[in-house]
């Protein structure tokens, strides 16, 4: 087992700051009622890269954790993987290999140093992302894993530069997009909102993240 990244401050400070602001997305979550009625999918992009996706995924799950739900992560993101690195564990066996049809669906979940959380890497594939991602075991992945856990959250890379995201998104029951203060531009947030909105997803918000 590897070290949790220094980034995973939900679990290694939770009265912090930090800490309380995922416990606030956490809570309009819970009030979109997006919590009732069985396991739920959410999938989480940008504009460009290096906007925070992974490290608010990844703290928002264990402040899903933390108040008792079931959580899977999904690192979609198979340009660049980085789940595993958050949560201290090995990228081997994961999405990519069990959509190429290496690996079966249930023996493709990690478990890292918390309990109730499923983490599911990126795998390694030479197949072209948006082709794996469009396979049909995607979205039957996306159902057991909804079947088993009570919330499923979707890393993917920026929506515009690749059209990943834009496969993804009508699988699942919303996107939240991430957006970094003072680094994101307001006409890229849009394109993205526009592309999401283009695949007939619901867009539950927009976070901002490292706001000062």
């Amino acid at each position: 087992m590897l070290r949790l990244s220094n980034s995973l401050i939900a679990e290694r400070n939770p009265q912090s700051h930090v800490s309380e602001s995922f416990r606030s997305l956490r809570t309009y979550i819970r009030q979109l009622g997006l919590l009732q009625g069985g396991g739920k999918s959410l999938l989480f992009t940008s504009g460009g890269a290096g906007e925070g996706k992974t490290t608010v995924l990844a703290n928002l799950a264990v402040s899903f954790v933390q108040e008792g739900k079931k959580v899977a992560v999904v690192d979609c993101n198979l340009r660049s993987p980085g789940l595993h690195t958050v949560f201290g564990v090995e990228n081997s066996d994961g999405l990519a290999d069990c959509l190429s049809g290496q690996k079966e669906t249930g023996k493709i979940g990690v478990y890292g140093n918390l309990a109730n959380l499923t983490i599911v890497t990126a795998g390694v594939s030479s197949i072209s992302p948006p082709d794996l991602l469009g396979n049909a075991k995607m979205a039957e992945l996306l159902e057991e894993l909804k079947g088993t856990h009570d919330l499923v959250l979707l890393d993917t890379p920026p929506a515009v530069e690749y059209s990943d995201a834009r496969v993804l998104a009508p699988l699942t029951d919303g996107v939240i997009i991430i957006a970094r203060y003072g680094k994101s531009k307001r006409e890229l947030i849009g394109k993205v909102k526009t592309l999401m909105e283009q695949s007939g997803t619901a867009i539950l918000g927009i976070t901002i993240n490292q706001f000062k």
